[in-house]
């Protein structure tokens, strides 16, 4: 691709490495989002792997345009059946609260913690204030590297101090003083299991300690959204102290998260006693629409290494894995969903909402059947 060229040609040729990282990156955060390859005949954009928000940001806006009842010569193309255009007029298709830029201009104070990138990284925090699932609506990179880190680092703007060093782990004092800020000055909106900001401690701990004292104070302001925030009054050690305080609360947040995908059990779900007799040819077929698994997995590379989204995919991947793998892969997601946070092996759909849970009933009847075809062969023993 182009922007591949392009970035061997910033950072050098051993970015060929993270290559892939930046280049899903460039998709949503920089000014080239919004810039198809080219353009067909009828308007419609032809979008490459990685250009998640352009290429979704324009199915939206036939959506909206058909809802109107407006013509637009680039509804006979999209590839999206006539019953999703109508959902996506009023429940948008992913990356749309991603911003164009992360950073503020050389020179302001940062915005993004170098020490903490990494960790939002491999195991994105819901940064959403809109209603409804808390899934962190991004791509998550949980193997993701040092030299893939400073590549996207770069691009997106993030500042590396001079001297880089961990902040200390509170002392019982300071985490007894921390506590006590937070609840006085941030619970109210922060805290809880659904926060009225869509931001909670841990993706707050994303910002250095310095941006979210000036973002409180009112001098600083977000790169989308319009403020709602009340002015609310952080001396520079109190915002170093929440500073650390966030840090400690995504520990304790992914250990708690990780601990309840290790307890998911198949043989304790609630499931169906039998399944209902049109599901075998939904699950190797419209499935893989519905789920939004074709969105990466059958066009994104990296996606598609792990499973291809069709039936000869889902074979493959329940002999390589197992059925078992494939349901808690689907339940994940609703846990991530429920704290907000990515697991250690990410749920599915990645960057998507969850799955019903009537459905994922289902679909953990027909693993404990055997994961079968609709010709009654079985692909998995559980």
């Amino acid at each position: 691709m182009k922007c591949l060229f392009v970035l061997i040609l910033l950072v050098g040729p051993g970015a060929l490495a993270s290559a892939l990282e930046v280049d899903e990156c460039v998709g949503c955060h920089t000014a080239r989002r919004n810039e198809p390859k080219s353009r067909f005949a009828n308007g419609l954009g032809h979008w490459n792997d990685s250009q998640c928000y352009g290429c979704h940001a324009e199915l939206n806006d036939v959506a909206a345009q058909k809802q109107k009842g407006k013509t637009d010569r680039r509804y006979y193309a999209v590839p999206v059946r006539e019953e999703k255009l109508a959902q996506l007029a009023t429940s948008p298709l992913a990356y749309m609260n991603a911003p164009e830029t992360v950073e503020p201009p050389e020179g302001a104070v940062p915005r993004v913690s170098w020490e903490r990138l990494a960790a939002f990284l491999k195991r994105p925090s819901n940064l959403s204030p809109q209603q409804g699932s808390r899934a962190p609506r991004m791509m998550a990179y949980p193997a993701l590297q040092p030299k893939a880190l400073k590549a996207v680092a770069g691009l997106l703007g993030v500042r590396q101090p001079a001297r880089e060093k961990a902040p200390a782990k509170l002392t019982v004092e300071e985490r007894r003083q921390a506590d006590a800020l937070w609840t006085a000055r941030c619970f109210s909106c922060h805290g809880g299991p659904k926060p009225v900001s869509g931001r909670s401690g841990v993706s707050l701990g994303l910002y250095t300690a310095e941006w979210l004292r000036d973002y409180a104070a009112g001098k600083v302001r977000a790169p989308r959204e319009a403020r709602t925030m009340p002015v609310v009054p952080l001396s520079t050690g109190e915002a170093k102290l929440l500073y650390r305080l966030f840090g400690e609360m995504r520990a304790e947040a992914e250990r708690e998260l990780d601990a309840r995908v290790s307890r998911l059990k198949l043989e304790e779900m609630a499931v169906p006693t039998e399944l209902p007799p049109a599901l075998l040819g939904y699950l190797w077929g419209p499935f893989f629409r519905d789920a939004t698994c074709v969105h990466c997995h059958a066009t994104s590379p990296r996606a598609a290494s792990a499973f291809t989204a069709d039936a000869e995919g889902l074979k493959a991947y329940l002999r390589r894995e197992s059925g078992e793998e494939f349901w808690r892969r689907l339940e994940t997601r609703a846990l991530e969903a429920e704290h907000g946070l990515v697991a250690a092996r990410p749920g599915m759909p990645m960057a998507g909402v969850e799955l019903p849970l009537e459905l994922r009933r289902v679909i953990a009847r027909w693993v404990l059947d055997g994961c079968k075809d609709p010709e009654g062969q079985t692909w998995c023993r559980h």
